[in-house]
């Protein structure tokens, strides 16, 4: 079909638009204000009848109309559809309970699930409590910052008790009437994030993995692998895939993946340099002034920024020093009250 016959062919609603046919492929911006951003883009994904959602955005009544008249208008029935899951946070996963039928295929990471499950536990928020006041953060504030933390552990998106759920993970493949999506480990901004690519199209659903609005946070995650690395690596994977359009989960699809792939490593690169740098400069600094000296891209100092946003600071910097430790180009020692202090190798 020639491009002009098939921009004919799309569809559009309100809050809907229809992006690609064979597959047909739509996309849907369900409202939710957050830090950076003002939606989710949620994508239905449709071949001979059969469907697959793609995330369902955040559990608001806005949020629920929206997608309820989309389903509609894009002739979508929820009972006989399945739903694929990126990842487990709030804005990602939070109608599920509201609209996702129980006997619905639900397909999910194993590993982020067992993080939701886990965060349900005042244990795993000791320890994340003790890790974050080891690099120099006051109790009491520790405290608050983890209470912020626990959005970013997806901790009740969904009820999973009756769910028909689906573990998946990289490499498997999930059948749409005639096409095939490929299963895509995308780890880094959760601990199991995961993406879909059709290879036939070169369509990839990147869920929150690479943004063009933000730089993805990466969750700290106490007794966590090196997160830095694995999420470098799995951007930098991307470059060797033929990609023909990134559908991010937030902001307007754009072309240019390739350049905003490579200003990310690029990005995390110097940043990962700068803690270096001052460490260097300033030897036997704690962890929370390593952080604070790395130069983030917010518009206020730091006693006028959000509480959200400084916990998405503190656990990005943690992740940032945890990576140049093990990397060997930063040494942490321990101090005489517990407290971290940092020095260039």
């Amino acid at each position: 079909m020639a491009a002009s016959e098939q921009e004919v062919c799309l569809r559009a609603g309100e809050r809907w638009q229809q992006i690609h046919r064979a597959p047909n492929v739509y996309a849907v911006q369900v409202p939710f204000t957050n830090i950076s951003t003002s939606e989710t883009n949620v994508y239905v994904v449709e071949d001979e009848g059969e469907v697959l959602v793609v995330d369902t955005g955040a559990p608001t009544d806005e949020g629920a109309v929206v997608l309820e008249r989309a389903f509609d208008e894009i002739c979508v029935d929820p009972s006989r559809a399945s739903f694929f899951l990126t990842h487990l946070h709030m804005d990602h996963a939070g109608l599920v309970d509201r609209l996702v039928p129980l006997d619905a295929p639900l397909y999910v990471s194993r590993v982020d699930f067992d993080l939701m499950v886990a965060a349900n536990d005042s244990a795993f928020w000791s320890r994340v409590e003790r890790r974050v006041m080891a690099e120099g953060v006051p109790s009491e504030r520790a405290r608050l910052y983890c209470r912020e933390g626990r959005y970013g552990t997806g901790i009740d998106s969904f009820k999973a008790e009756g769910r028909n759920l689906r573990f998946v993970e990289d490499g498997d493949e999930i059948a749409v009437g005639r096409h095939v999506l490929h299963v895509v480990s995308t780890a880094g901004h959760t601990p199991g994030h995961q993406s879909l690519f059709h290879e036939e199209s070169g369509l990839f659903f990147g869920g929150d993995h690479v943004l063009f609005v933000i730089s993805p946070g990466l969750g700290f995650r106490p007794d966590s692998t090196d997160s830095m690395a694995v999420y470098l690596g799995n951007v930098a994977k991307m470059l060797d895939m033929d990609i023909s359009s990134l559908l991010v989960s937030h902001g307007d699809l754009r072309d240019g993946w390739r350049e905003r792939v490579q200003w990310l490593l690029d990005h995390h690169g110097r940043r990962l340099q700068r803690a270096v740098d001052f460490v260097r400069e300033h030897p036997g600094s704690i962890g929370a002034e390593v952080i604070r000296g790395l130069k983030w891209n917010v518009p206020y100092e730091w006693d006028d920024i959000s509480t959200a946003q400084k916990w998405c600071i503190l656990e990005s910097g943690i992740i940032i020093l945890e990576h140049q430790v093990r990397e060997g180009l930063i040494v942490r020692e321990c101090d005489d009250q517990g407290v971290y202090r940092y020095y260039a190798a």
